[in-house]
């Protein structure tokens, strides 16, 4: 089977979700992470071999990692709006505690997910904007100045720029904007991918803007994009990808039933 999970109101991961059915993919499941924390019976084993879990979804069924074929995932942060907590330090500690397990099982289906878990989070790292703006320039890609300041606080703001076009990349291919991705050079389609696969991500969006010059600046990234920016040609795409992902390793069945 197949996996989008993503947060309920996520509306591009809804977007993919429908658009992947339409395209044939199945069995294909949408789920929250509300879905996979909230299971009252799971199993969940980390050993020599690898990872696994098994997990009683909320209408039943079950979900064996083994049998997951490949994973949009689009999951931001573990959800604990809904936990009582008596004390801030309790929620604190709460909060520590999904979010690993939350890590845990995603880091079970890495292998065939797009986009893979990591330490700094969930559907792949968040940066700074200094550090989006170092691995621009690595990538090849035209970076504006950036003001940095020690003093703590939020970070300072870049000088004003023109609006932002939005840019999908996955894989090594680049969707997004007609008016910014029809005119975008061989150059710059590999600065993207390039920028990417520095990220350690296998889909990446991209802000970027044109100031007159030869070439589109960079104006952000994030491993949680819009994806209907990349309209049917990157649904395309993403079928492909996702079905060409090869199997995950393989780990022995669980001891016992979910519980």
């Amino acid at each position: 089977m197949w996996l989008v999970l993503s947060d309920p109101a996520d509306r591009a991961a809804l977007w993919a979700h429908e658009g992947l059915r339409e395209r044939g993919l199945e069995p294909l499941e949408l789920l929250s992470p509300q879905a996979l924390l909230g299971s009252t019976r799971s199993a969940h084993r980390v050993g020599r071999h690898g990872a696994g879990f098994e997990i009683v979804l909320p209408d039943g069924r079950l979900l064996d990692s083994r049998e997951v074929s490949g994973v949009l995932n689009r999951v931001a942060a573990a959800p604990f709006g809904l936990l009582p907590f008596d004390t801030h330090g309790d929620a604190l500690y709460a909060q520590e505690e999904l979010s690993a397990l939350l890590l845990s099982l995603l880091t079970c289906l890495a292998p065939v997910a797009v986009n893979r878990p990591c330490a700094t989070g969930l559907c792949g790292a968040w940066r700074s904007t200094a550090e989006w703006t170092v691995l621009a320039a690595r990538a090849g890609l035209p970076v504006p100045p950036a003001r940095i300041s020690s003093s703590p606080g939020p970070e300072p703001d870049r000088a004003a720029v023109p609006d932002s076009d939005g840019v999908l990349v996955l894989g090594d291919r680049v969707f997004g904007a007609p008016s910014l991705s029809a005119s975008l050079s061989a150059e710059d389609e590999e600065a993207c991918v390039r920028l990417a696969r520095l990220a350690g991500t296998d889909l990446l969006g991209l802000d970027l803007h044109r100031d007159g010059g030869q070439h589109p600046v960079f104006d952000g990234a994030s491993p949680l994009p819009d994806l209907r920016s990349g309209g049917e040609p990157f649904l395309d795409r993403l079928l492909d990808h996702l079905t060409a992902l090869p199997a995950l390793p393989a780990f022995p069945a669980l001891t016992g039933a979910a519980r």
